[in-house]
């Protein structure tokens, strides 16, 4: 019987493995209509299922990319369309609420809304006509819907414009984070005083410029007794996450043809099928190919005829918090120096899902209060001294252009339009790139105030005076421009100068992933081969800073001298096959803990430690130095040291590693500790990964080397934030671009194509995406005729 029973389960596993597909999918071939065409579109799509557009017109491109997006990832855009919206919950429940919370807040819908009215025409037709695509498909292609839709009983509605601002600002806030370090240093003072929260304040160092070693900001602020309940804003709870690394070589540190481009954004990017989504656009005027992002026209990175751009997360800071005083004589204003001011106010409504609810839904209401400056956060879920309050100010409303400058960058024809497209760009990021005539350059993009007075990093009182005095022009923006050693790039860390005149951004990564890019560039000339291996680089720098001290304290203690022996013989690669790396990476945990222990309780000390772009620079200058008395433990009699927290800490790995791993550190291997779980959005978690998503791998790299793989502080060491894609784009090779990423075209669990880019993206595999004509009809296996209404 249980034989019969096993074979029916097989049975049926095949059976629905060979239907499921059929189930799921979409037209690939042959000829359909789309009514917003205005000639007829060829879609063409090669063996990994990634679409290369031919259209008579970039209208009709953009229209028929909407109808492909929609096609291979309607789920998703419902998906970034609710969360635009902060109507996450609806869609998922319980789990979206709390960026439901925070995207209220905000207002980014409130603030798409009146953007629409402000958008040039050029900027207008260009979202419309993306717009247009994804009506198309939901209005005629219902059938060919993603299943796992219709599993949700989710219906789908017709796109509007507002909709597609939504997602892209929402995008841009995203990347606006350094408002959590003011959070974090307003309870630093509350905790430890304002002298000593001073000594803990970040070091943000630009290799480029070794003075800014020596240059910090000035933290003065009054205590608040903030405390966190069940704030959105909570910096404990988890967050949009991104980095990065992007570089170019010139034609003659390339090889003397053209420059080489290489990016590969570091997201979380563990949900199939990915964010990125590959594709190729061509017109008699253009031709790119690139990752473009589903819910937004165009290109993310790419390259044209002329250019190549890629960009990293670029922290320049464009939110403040304000503490702000209530009128004590009416608490229904606020003070604005000496005036009294009544708050403005606005309800939001949020639905959550819930299947024990009539109808299916409950309703959590928000008021909000708002002052001059934006929404008061801190009257959700935070306390607060009494007569005081924190709002929250986003530059992005205040400062916004009418064109977003991603049109602009497509059809750059050089370094210096692109520069231009750049500089109407809302989004913080370094952005990289190269043209055809040798040119290479990294300009930062976004809206920074220009600060009269603080300097971001903590929040500052309201006095009566506005502190912010307009924007940085994008002419003053951090730009290099073909530098004389043939070579720019980004890699999240400060790209200031010690003596740049504003006040730019106090969060930044560590040196030492763009110290490593120093190094590997000192070869002569870089090849396309070679910019793929510096993505694939694990070399720790960080490590080989530390690791000197480390071998000799515990070289002399009898216990730890195994761990002595690994370190001593550890390449500093963060190799998943060796010990070393799991080692370091717990003594770096351990002895930080140990270092803080004493000063700060949880949450806070979490909290903190959470924030490495806060604490590690100061640490490691302490380390380096050998001492510091934030290195004595006050809970003990003796006074502490560097070493003596050292030993402390290799103890507690020793301990931790052996209940783990076993009593051998030779056999540890990073790998088995350091893994990475690739799933469904749907269907997240471990499980769901080993049976419907990507599985569960054993991961190189960490957060301090060029092959990125950041772990949670509090949650070692699975992978959070890892690079969503890899790309390199020779000038020089009119042919291809060498790229994969981790998942695949389509977003239908069942489809070939949905994790086919996987495999490669884990082994580090080359796979291209094609940009001339002979090789995209060399590797045809699908045409698709988009045909207009007659």
């Amino acid at each position: 019987m249980k034989k019969w029973l096993l074979l029916m389960v097989v049975v049926a596993a095949f059976s629905a493995a060979a239907l499921l597909p059929r189930l799921d999918s979409y037209q690939r071939e042959g000829s359909l209509v789309l009514a917003s065409l205005d000639a007829q579109v060829r879609v063409l799509r090669d063996e990994s299922g990634v679409p290369y557009i031919y259209a008579n017109s970039l209208d009709d491109a953009l229209t028929a990319q909407g109808f492909v997006h929609a096609q291979d990832r309607l789920f998703q855009l419902e998906l970034y369309k609710y969360l635009a919206h902060g109507k996450l919950a609806e869609f998922f429940g319980e789990r979206g609420l709390r960026n439901d919370r925070i995207v209220r807040l905000v207002d980014i819908s409130g603030f798409a809304g009146r953007q629409l009215l402000r958008i040039s025409d050029a900027e207008r037709n260009y979202l419309q006509r993306y717009l247009d695509g994804i009506n198309d498909f939901i209005a005629t292609r219902q059938d060919e819907y993603p299943l796992i839709l219709g599993v949700m009983g989710h219906r789908v509605e017709p796109w509007t414009l507002e909709d597609i601002l939504a997602i892209q600002y929402f995008r841009v806030w995203s990347s606006s984070v350094n408002w959590r370090q003011e959070l974090l240093t307003l309870q630093l003072i509350d905790t430890l005083g304002t002298t000593r929260a001073h000594e803990l304040r970040p070091l943000t160092i630009n290799p480029d410029d070794p003075a800014t070693a020596m240059e910090t900001p000035l933290v003065v602020s009054q205590s608040l007794a903030l405390s966190f309940d069940n704030s959105p804003l909570n910096p404990l709870a988890a967050r949009y996450a991104m980095g990065s690394n992007a570089w170019a070589s010139s034609a003659d540190k390339s090889g003397g043809r053209a420059p080489i481009l290489s990016n590969d954004p570091h997201l979380d990017a563990r949900m199939l099928p990915g964010f990125w989504y590959p594709m190729a656009i061509i017109t008699p005027q253009l031709r790119a190919v690139g990752g473009s992002a589903p819910g937004g026209p165009g290109l993310g990175v790419g390259r044209t005829g002329s250019i190549a751009w890629g960009a990293t997360n670029g922290y320049s800071d464009m939110v403040d918090l304000y503490i702000e005083s209530v009128d004590p004589g009416n608490d229904a204003n606020y003070l604005e120096g000496e005036r009294s001011q009544p708050f403005s106010t606005r309800t939001e409504q949020l639905r959550i899902k819930d299947g024990e609810q009539e109808g299916g839904y409950r309703v959590e209401t928000m008021e909000i209060r708002q002052t001059a400056r934006g929404p008061i956060i801190s009257d959700h879920g935070m306390d607060i001294i009494d007569g005081k309050l924190l709002s929250l100010r986003w530059s992005v409303p205040e400062y916004a252009g009418p064109d977003s400058g991603n049109l602009d960058l497509l059809l750059a024809a050089s370094v210096d339009e692109a520069l231009v497209a750049i500089g109407k760009t809302t989004t913080p990021l370094n952005y990289i790139v190269a043209d055809t005539a040798g040119n290479i350059a990294r300009m930062a993009s976004g809206v920074v105030p220009i600060r009269a007075t603080g300097s971001g990093l903590v929040p500052l009182p309201v006095a009566g005076e506005d502190n912010w005095v307009g924007r940085i022009p994008p002419t003053k923006m951090p730009l290099q421009l073909n530098p004389s050693k043939g070579w720019v790039g980004s890699t999240n860390h400060r790209v200031t100068g010690a003596d740049y005149p504003y006040a730019y951004s106090t969060h930044f990564a560590g040196s030492w992933r763009y110290s490593r890019l120093m190094e590997l560039f000192e070869k002569q000339t870089i090849s396309a081969d070679d910019h793929w291996a510096f993505n694939l680089d694990i070399k720790n720098l960080l490590a080989e800073r530390m690791r000197p001290a480390m071998i000799e304290v515990f070289g002399n203690d009898p216990e730890l001298q195994p761990l002595a022996r690994e370190l001593a013989a550890w390449n500093l690669l963060d190799d998943q096959a060796l010990a070393a790396p799991l080692i370091f990476q717990s003594v770096l945990r351990q002895f930080a803990m140990e270092t803080f222990a004493d000063d700060m309780a949880e949450p806070l000390l979490m909290d903190y430690l959470k924030q490495s772009y806060y604490w590690q620079e100061r640490l490691l200058q302490w380390f380096e130095v050998g001492h510091s008395h934030w290195f004595d433990d006050k809970r003990t009699d003796p006074v502490e040291g560097r070493d003596e927290l050292l030993l402390r800490a290799g103890r507690t790995t020793l301990a931790e590693l052996t209940s783990q791993w076993g009593d051998q550190p030779s056999s540890w291997r990073w790998g088995d500790a350091h893994t990475i779980a690739f799933s469904h959005p749907f269907i997240p978690g471990k499980f769901a990964a080993r049976w419907l998503g990507g599985g569960i791998h054993p991961y190189d790299g960490s957060g301090e080397t060029l092959h990125r793989a950041i772990y949670s502080f509090d949650k070692p060491y699975e992978t959070r934030i890892n690079d969503s894609m890899r790309i390199i784009i020779d000038l020089a090779d009119n042919e291809k671009v060498q790229a994969h990423f981790p998942g695949g075209v389509s977003e239908r669990l069942f489809d070939s194509w949905n994790k086919n880019f996987l495999d490669s993206y884990l082994t580090g595999e080359k796979r291209y995406w094609w940009f001339s004509d002979k090789a995209i009809e060399a590797h045809v296996e699908y045409e698709l005729l988009l045909e207009p209404s007659l």
